[in-house]
């Protein structure tokens, strides 16, 4: 008749690997930390040899190798972590508690120049292949697009609701086809040699069309947006239904 094994020592090896994750994740952090350096300090478009990855991350090889199944995997969570670098900056400029329309859309479409400006080899990157999870396997960047566009949506849908406008295939392709036209236009203006807008006059350009979408759309569905009052004042007065 076997033995019943003791309750107390069936967990050990899943104890022994969870007293390690924390360890094994830092050492992911760092090697990934290590690619986006390299990535940010080397010429557009190059491919950072390993050997430079294990130098920087202070690690050998074989470590490196024990975090990740290969290089593959390593580049797709590089690309995973740029995009979560990216998309935070964007959710603090999309804080729909400060500001008007006006404010929110500058703030924003400036957050998603200067990431792209600052960080042209990060955003090349992730147009070279997939990032963990991605449902494109072309490119990361297609794949973003969608996050942020799906992240807008909710939010305009939420708003939407407040005052019981909700029309969500209209939202989507309005919140995507903003997106995707901010970042094509950025990207094109970013690899200009000598583009003939500056920083801030391409800011309110784009600012401008993505206004005139949205307010396009708003007055289809007969709601009067102003863009300089506050957008939480804005919302509190569509909330309440005229006498």
């Amino acid at each position: 008749m076997p033995v019943p094994s003791s309750p107390a020592s069936a967990p050990v090896g899943g104890g022994r690997q969870a007293r390690w994750q924390p360890h094994n994740d830092q050492r992911r952090e760092r090697i990934v930390a290590a690619v986006i350096e390299l990535l940010e300090e080397g010429p557009a478009g190059a491919e950072v040899a390993m050997q430079s990855i294990t130098e920087r991350a202070g690690l050998s090889k074989s470590v490196v190798y024990r975090q990740f199944s290969g290089r593959d995997e390593l580049d797709r969570r590089t690309r995973t972590t740029i995009c979560e670098q990216f998309t935070d900056t964007l959710d603090t400029a999309l804080d729909v508690t400060d500001g008007s329309i006006h404010r929110i859309l500058h703030r924003s479409i400036g957050a998603v120049v200067d990431w792209i400006d600052r960080h042209p080899r990060l955003h090349e990157f992730l147009r070279r292949g997939p990032a963990v999870g991605d449902p494109d396997e072309t490119n990361a960047m297609s794949s973003l697009q969608t996050s942020i566009a799906a992240r807008t949506r909710r939010l305009v849908s939420g708003l939407a609701g407040v005052v019981g406008v909700v029309d969500e295939p209209v939202v989507d392709t309005m919140t995507f086809a903003i997106v995707s036209m901010t970042e094509a236009t950025v990207t094109r203006w970013a690899h200009d040699p000598a583009p003939a807008l500056d920083r801030d006059r391409l800011v309110a350009e784009l600012a401008n069309y993505a206004w005139s979408v949205l307010d396009g759309v708003a007055r289809a569905h007969r709601l009067a947006l102003d863009p300089d009052q506050p957008l939480l004042a804005l919302l509190e007065r569509l909330a309440v239904p005229d006498p």
